[in-house]
């Protein structure tokens, strides 16, 4: 089982969209993807507009509180998706060694960081969504799903 976790600050909009559109992608290819967040609330529940979004993509996230990262999550992980640069720079303060797991979910779009919209309007949920979509698609065609997971290791974020 290839192991993704996907980070943002309060995994309640960003890193659980992202969470459920790559469970949907990758359902059958074997990946096991989860979300925590470097500054999560604990418990909180996932944002309503977030929610409302999911639902009208065929897309479900049941019983989802936010979580906080913790080492160990690094160390399960296969591969640790960010949505932006700072929450790169501080995932690798937590984990040093485990580098060469971490990137944004937007590397193969240019780079680009996918910014919160939480209290932004909801068009800015809509956005946030369709760059989450892309990028997971994107992921999903580069994953060596089926091979030894612990093979796959890009270089470092640069």
């Amino acid at each position: 089982m290839y192991q993704v976790l996907i980070v943002c600050v309060g995994n309640i909009c960003r890193s659980p969209m992202a969470e459920a559109v790559l469970r949907s992608h990758g359902h059958a290819a074997g990946l096991r993807v989860r979300s925590a967040g470097l500054a999560a609330r604990v418990g909180d529940g996932l944002h309503p507009i977030a929610a409302e979004l999911l639902a009208e993509n065929g897309l479900r996230l049941d019983h989802h509180v936010a979580r906080q990262i913790d080492l160990r999550m690094l160390v399960e992980a296969d591969l640790v998706l960010a949505m932006e640069q700072r929450q790169l720079r501080a995932l690798e303060a937590i984990a040093p060694p485990l580098r060469n797991r971490m990137h944004l979910l937007g590397r193969w779009n240019g780079r680009q960081e996918i910014r919160d919209p939480c209290g932004k309007p909801r068009d800015a949920f809509v956005r946030t969504f369709d760059l989450i979509g892309e990028s997971a698609r994107a992921w999903c065609e580069r994953m060596p799903i089926g091979s030894d997971s612990r093979l796959f290791a890009l270089p470092a974020h640069s």
